[in-house]
């Protein structure tokens, strides 16, 4: 069975990742986007509970005075239920088939650790939320220049909102 664990902050916590993506778009000279935040997503492949994902992300994932976890992206549907009026779009980064996640990798022996047994693989990747007026050809180049390595990460995106 495959699970995705996402982690983010908890509103009213500075997101400094979504910060320094949001200074670094408009480095770049792009205007009209108004915040990002960021996720990291954990994909979690192998014989295992929802409570043991749930102590997994407890205990392993995620930091609970400042960020807040879920399972198969609620973190994600959370915050956009959160924000007045959401409009702009989801990105959403992963490694390329093939290419070494070391993190995930860490995260596997870290829950072994903890003595969940049965997964077989973690695969790591990040969730974006970039909210603002900006059309699919900027979000584009945000991915290319900004988001995703392309040589080794794929990435994909969608509208949100209006």
């Amino acid at each position: 069975m495959a699970w995705i664990v996402e982690v983010g902050h908890k509103e009213g916590v500075t997101d400094p990742v979504g910060y320094l993506i949001k200074k670094e778009i408009e480095d770049l000279g792009i205007k009209g986007v108004e915040e990002v935040k960021s996720f990291n997503t954990y994909g979690i492949t192998g014989e295992v509970s929802e409570e043991e994902l749930k102590r997994i992300g407890q205990e392993l994932l995620h930091d609970n005075q400042t960020q807040h976890f879920g399972l198969h992206g609620k973190v994600v549907e959370k915050t956009l239920m959160d924000i007045k009026s959401p409009k702009g779009w989801l990105v959403e980064v992963t490694f390329k088939a093939g290419v070494t996640d070391a993190v995930g990798m860490s995260t596997l022996n870290a829950i072994e650790i903890l003595g969940v047994d049965g997964i077989r693989n973690v695969r790591t990747g990040e969730k974006y939320l970039i909210l603002g007026d900006i059309p699919e050809e900027t979000i584009d180049k945000i991915c290319r220049a900004v988001l995703a390595n392309p040589l080794i990460q794929d990435y994909s995106y969608h509208k949100i909102g209006d």
